[in-house]
């Protein structure tokens, strides 16, 4: 619950820093590196936050959490569990029932799979290079050679500690792990692409290097920020959902519990896409069956939250285990372009997303049969006044399905970017509107491969980051040095020539851009 807020937060940032036009420095320095002897391991970066930093104490509350769930006994092979990952005052108490169903269990290597919250554009998955991973328990190994599998098995996974650092998802079920399993390794894995074409290759990979003495941890918490009754309705949806271990119907509620419009909802599951990707995997490792063991959100442990909530469940995949095989990466489709009958469509839902809400408050529904709108696509929406920049927000990893996207983002530009004043009735008629409609983001080797008004670009460095639409640098009259230099100093607050240092990460992607005609 404590950190909760703060994903949504450095997404909205990123994706209103991805607007062209506007060019507004940010003062704070970047992070230095940590020190080359503690490459090996990686440290607590949330004892003392999430949970107790003290060994004795962080014992004794975990501990309390598995004595007090009072699991069923399950005969079958547990192949995964579901475990929330907020603060343990929040999360603990249903935590500590995905954890105590595995006492008396015996695995070898854990693998560990959630969602990044840091807002980072990983293509594929990351994980991690380090030895150990450390808590106050004592340090857990990393399992060198299951990683090298996954590297070797599927393009999707890389090597990222960056994506690690300061993300609290996985570490959180450390504790809990370290009390109910003797000798383990763990591989942790992280990634913020929910699309089907990136959790189906992550799922199927794990499935294919896992064995019989492999667990999969699921790490998500539910919805976040309805009311406690809200909630309750939105929680017991998608984990409804989840329970039928089909993927298509957890996609399927997600969009639906969505399109509900329930104030302050803003996702069914933060680790929307390791479930489906931990559905894909149980199923191919034997899972036929999901066990729902427990649900509660922060309202119970703190009534003073029941106005904004987080919610939390357990849930445990269990079956007959078998040997699975990576039946290969299916094809994306993500990249395909909109024809002209579409992007009218998409630029009729955006006017008239903005005129309904400026009139009452309320969405208007998306209905329409075409397959490509229900895609999920990173999207920004752009609006222009007399030529000059009236709002841009957009998301920059793919989260909603395309309409839905454009929906949200349309109504985020008019009356959300910090930069402007919210667009007024009076003003819509003279508003531009222009849709781009973003491909997935991929890693550049280096700086030289990305070309100038093809690429948008995409610069993290430790917590800075910034991103650039590709239209940006062609309407600056920026070449591509140009380019980056303001990225790194203006968006990201790195110094101007951060982008050829090796610590930094640049991401490129392409975006089919179409705007209104004059008469709209």
């Amino acid at each position: 619950m404590r950190r909760a807020a703060q994903h949504v937060v450095i997404l909205v940032v990123i994706a209103i820093l991805g607007c062209s036009r506007n060019i507004e420095p940010q003062q704070a320095a970047a992070q230095p590196p940590p020190p080359a002897e503690a490459a090996s391991v990686r440290a607590t970066c949330v004892a003392g936050q999430f949970y107790k930093a003290d060994p004795e104490k962080l014992a004794k509350e975990v501990n309390g959490y598995l004595a007090a769930a009072q699991v069923p006994e399950i005969a079958d092979d547990i192949i995964a569990v579901v475990a929330p990952h907020a603060g343990y005052e929040f999360s603990g108490p249903v935590a500590g029932y995905s954890y105590a169903i595995l006492k008396d269990r015996s695995y070898d290597t854990v693998i560990l799979v959630g969602p990044s919250h840091r807002g980072m554009p990983l293509s594929g998955a990351a994980l991690s290079s380090h030895r150990f991973w450390e808590t106050p328990l004592g340090k857990v190994p990393v399992n060198g050679e299951m990683n090298e599998k996954l590297l070797a098995t599927s393009s999707r996974f890389k090597m990222s500690d960056a994506a690690h650092d300061d993300e609290h998802c996985l570490e959180t079920q450390l504790p809990f792990l370290q009390t109910v399993l003797e000798e383990f390794s763990i591989v942790p894995i992280v990634f913020s692409d929910f699309a089907p074409h990136n959790t189906r290759p992550i799922g199927e990979a794990i499935a294919s290097v896992a064995n019989e003495k492999t667990l999969l941890v699921i790490s998500t918490d539910l919805s976040h920020y309805p009311a406690a009754k809200q909630a309750n309705l939105v929680d017991h949806g998608i984990l409804d959902a989840i329970c039928t271990l089909d993927v298509d119907t957890v996609y399927a509620a997600d969009r639906e519990l969505l399109a509900r419009d329930i104030p302050n909802l803003h996702c069914t599951a933060c680790g929307l896409g390791p479930v489906v990707a931990g559905i894909g995997a149980a199923k191919m490792l034997g899972a036929t069956r999901a066990n729902m063991l427990y649900y509660a959100n922060s309202a119970d442990a703190d009534p003073r939250s029941a106005s904004r909530c987080v919610g939390y469940g357990a849930v445990a995949f269990v079956g007959e285990r078998k040997a699975a095989t990576f039946s290969g990466e299916p094809g994306d489709t993500s990249s395909v372009e909109l024809d002209s009958t579409q992007q009218q469509y998409l630029l009729k839902l955006a006017r008239s997303t903005i005129e309904a809400y400026l009139d009452t408050g309320t969405l208007p529904d998306i209905a329409t049969s075409d397959p490509a709108m229900h895609q999920q696509r990173a999207v920004f929406v752009t609006l222009t006044k007399d030529g000059k920049l009236r709002g841009c927000i957009g998301q920059i990893i793919a989260r909603h399905t395309l309409a839905a996207a454009v929906r949200e983002a349309a109504v985020s530009a008019a009356v959300r970017d910090h930069r402007f004043p919210p667009v007024t009735r009076d003003e819509l008629d003279e508003l531009h509107i222009e849709i781009s409609v973003l491909s997935p983001m991929e890693p550049v080797a280096s700086y030289t491969d990305i070309e100038v008004g093809k690429h948008g670009v995409m610069v993290v460095r430790g917590r800075r980051s910034g991103v650039f639409l590709p239209q940006v640098a062609p309407e600056q009259g920026w070449g591509r040095d140009q380019m980056l230099q303001n990225l790194c100093s203006h968006k990201a607050g790195l110094p101007a020539d951060a982008y050829k240092d090796p610590d930094t990460e640049l991401y490129a992607f392409t975006a089919q851009v179409f705007g209104e005609s004059e008469e709209h």
